[in-house]
This record gives structure tokens, C-alpha cells and sequence, in this order.
């Protein structure tokens, strides 16, 4: 077998997941349509047969493909997918614009967060308060500016306030947020662009739930997310 393009190096398995992936979200394998058969694609990657198998288990498993015998392996419709996944994310921000990518990761953070916080007022532990308290204390360590640091801190209050909130479900949505923040900040540490961390604000979002005031710490957490959207649309990333 001949060696492996100089892309496919390392992680082959994750690599040719992606190549197919990115190839079904940017329409040239489009939903309902067969995959090329095995043998065009072993020829096209230059991979092992069982390189090529597990990948293609990969994107069944994240809803993308199926396969069934003397039917080859084809492209699951659209609402199959499964947007949500960490890797999923990472493959959509290759090939959606990044204005739609962002307005959905914004959108999706209105959607939870308010009401996360509203649960974490009513179930999270001493222990999980405590904890986004040590987060918020070390997204403070710059004077307000972004670092990787703080960017890291800032990640881990929004996903232990999910965790807080006692639903595993909404938990496993952190991926998604941090998602979210990360590229969000990307955005907005543009010189250009003024984007201290919001550190009152985060700080108004924990003593509710210290509190246990959910309709405060929803109400609060509105708030950040509204100067979320404010800072985006005034650095042109978002409508």
C-alpha cells in the first residue's frame, strides 16, 4: 500500500473521519446520496481497510452515515446529525460561514444559560458554588483583560454553572458553550474591538445563585448574554 498523504498523518482514523465529514457538510456527499464504494475510497486516502472501517464508524456513531448490506453507506438526512458533538463543531466551523455558525452558538447560549442559572440556584451543591467562585476569582487575575488564563476561567464558570444546574442533559451542552465562548472571543479580541471579561457581571450571575434566587440569576444571566450580543454586533460578527 502506498504511504499516506502528507494530511493524513498522525491520528489517520480521525483524520479520514474528518476529510468525509467535511465532504458531507459541505454538500459534495449530500444527504440521501451513497457513498463512493470502499475501493474508491481506500484508492482516493491511501489508508488500511480497517483505517477507512473505523472512521466510518466514527461519523456513524455522530449520525452522519449509515450502512447496510448490498446498500452501500449513505448520507443520513440533515436532521440526523448530531450537531451537538464536540468534533461536529469543530468540522462545521471548516465550512459554515462564520457569522451563521456564530449566531446559532449565540443563540444557543440564550437559550440555555438564563434557565441553567435558574436551576443552579435551586440545586447546585456548596461545593459547585464554590468552585465557579474559584473560576471567577481566576478570570480576575488579569485586571479584567483576556489571556489564555482567563479565557480558560471563563470557560469553566459557564460549564460548572451547567453542571450546576443538576440536569445531566443541559450539562452535556457544555461543549456546545464553550464552543460558543471560544469563538466569540476570538472575534472580539480584535484590537479594534474593547472586550474586557465581564467580570461584575459574572459576579451578579453567582451571588443569585449563592443566593438561591433563580428568577435573579436568570434574570442576570440574561443580562451578560445581552452584552454578549452587543459586543458581537458592534464588531460586525453578528445582525
Amino acid at each position: 500500500m502506498s504511504s499516506a498523504p502528507p494530511q493524513l498523518r498522525g491520528n489517520l482514523k480521525s483524520a479520514v473521519a474528518e476529510i468525509i465529514a467535511l465532504r458531507i457538510l459541505d454538500g459534495t456527499y449530500p444527504p440521501g446520496t451513497t457513498l463512493p464504494t470502499e475501493a474508491d475510497l481506500l484508492g482516493d486516502l491511501g489508508v488500511s481497510r480497517t483505517c477507512l472501517r473505523e472512521a466510518l464508524q466514527m461519523l456513524v456513531g455522530k449520525g452522519l452515515i449509515t450502512s447496510r448490506p448490498k446498500h452501500g453507506t449513505s448520507v443520513r438526512p440533515a436532521v440526523d446529525w448530531n450537531y451537538l458533538d464536540d468534533q461536529m463543531l469543530s468540522w462545521r466551523r471548516k465550512v459554515v460561514p462564520q457569522t451563521q455558525l456564530l449566531a446559532e452558538l449565540v443563540g444557543i447560549r440564550e437559550l440555555v444559560e438564563p434557565e441553567a442559572a435558574a436551576l443552579a440556584a435551586l440545586n447546585a451543591t456548596e461545593a459547585e458554588i464554590a468552585a465557579m467562585r474559584e473560576a471567577l476569582d481566576a478570570m480576575g487575575i488579569a485586571d479584567g483583560n483576556r489571556t489564555p488564563a482567563t479565557l480558560d476561567a471563563d470557560v469553566r464558570f459557564h460549564r460548572l454553572l451547567l453542571a450546576a444546574s443538576g440536569n445531566a442533559l443541559m450539562s452535556g451542552l457544555g461543549a456546545c458553550i464553550e464552543n460558543a465562548l471560544r469563538a466569540s472571543i476570538r472575534i472580539t479580541s480584535d484590537p479594534k474591538v474593547s472586550d474586557p471579561i465581564a467580570l461584575g457581571q459574572h459576579a451578579g450571575v453567582l451571588d443569585a445563585v449563592a443566593a438561591r434566587d433563580a428568577e435573579r440569576a436568570r434574570a442576570e444571566m440574561r443580562k451578560l448574554m445581552a452584552m454578549t450580543r452587543a459586543l458581537l454586533v458592534d464588531a460586525g460578527a453578528l445582525d
